[in-house]
């Protein structure tokens, strides 16, 4: 893989991965026989120390983030059952790949290109601060959704009475994407590893829906279905189910939208048709609207002619 796909999706590993407690754990004297007095009374069990922060884990690592999941359900209001969203490593290749389910004219979408609905962004961790914040990528903070315990995801919106066979082909083209036989199947990008990679599936209702169902069938290739919990680890082999409901997508920035791979992949170079034209027509039209993120100032070119840029 390039040094700029590499500085781009993991290139904050050095921020993520520092971890250490910061300040002093030891407790003074007094503190330690205020400890013991209410032991000996039995009021308290156990006694926790606080001695700082500790970092989110390194997008490179297996380990899943410190999850951070409220207790009450994120969202109190049913999930829309037509909106999915599916998961497996940098969300820009499965962009391109389920544009083109949609847009295949044989296929259960048939959709022009212009109405298309893949959108890249974030899905499976925390809800992002009360305060209007949205989920973001790599900003450091409390909206970077690594720190959220979420990853890449793109959510795809499936038509009333087709919704069936759209899941189909979309579960289809999301399983095919891995390698490896049978029971020991590996991510399309290899390089991205970590809980931001991680491979999901959403559906309202997760495992409980009826569209799991589709979803278990097209999984032909003895890969693990579990229920997710958000901020999951990245276990190799492993699918999370998650309920959108509990779990939903948020919408990435609009310089993640249509973009070009920075690796070999199916398709590539994606067509300036894609990566300029369609882009630049969402843009304009609304559809790919800023989110409240940090947007990169990245030189809009061409993805054939400048693999480095969109």
């Amino acid at each position: 893989m390039p040094t700029a796909r590499t500085d781009l999706e993991l290139g904050t590993s050095t921020l993520l991965s520092k971890r250490g407690m910061q300040g002093s754990m030891r407790p003074s004297i007094l503190s330690l026989a205020a400890v013991a007095f209410v032991f000996i009374l039995g009021g308290v069990g156990t006694v926790a120390l606080q001695g700082g922060q500790e970092s989110p884990p390194a997008a490179a690592e297996v380990a899943a983030p410190t999850a951070r999941i409220s207790q009450t359900p994120i969202s109190q209001t049913p999930a829309d059952s037509n909106l999915v969203y599916f998961g497996n490593g940098c969300f820009w290749e499965r962009q391109w790949a389920y544009f083109n389910v949609e847009t295949d004219p044989a296929g259960p979408f048939a959709r022009a290109a212009a109405d298309f609905t893949s959108y890249v962004g974030y899905a499976g961790g925390q809800n992002p601060p009360d305060d209007g914040s949205a989920v973001c990528y790599h900003t450091g903070d409390d909206r970077d959704y690594a720190h959220l315990g979420a990853a890449e995801a793109v959510q795809i919106t499936l038509d009333d009475g087709k919704r069936s066979e759209q899941l189909a082909a979309l579960a289809h083209d999301f399983f095919a994407s891995f390698t490896g036989p049978s029971g020991s199947r590996a991510r399309p990008d290899p390089m991205d590893r970590g809980p931001p990679y991680r491979s999901f599936v959403g559906l309202a209702g997760g495992m409980s829906s009826a569209d799991f169902a589709i979803v278990e069938k097209e999984n032909t290739f003895g890969m693990s279905l579990k229920h997710g919990l958000g901020g999951d680890a990245d276990e190799f082999n492993t699918v999370f189910i998650y309920d959108t409901a509990a779990f939903p997508y948020y919408k990435g920035e609009v310089f993640h939208q249509n973009h070009c791979n920075f690796f070999t992949s199916e398709g590539m170079p994606y067509p300036n048709s894609y990566t300029v034209d369609l882009y630049d027509e969402l843009k304009a039209n609304g559809r790919y609207a800023p989110t409240g993120c940090p947007e990169q100032p990245w030189t809009h070119s061409p993805c054939a002619t400048s693999p480095s840029g969109r």
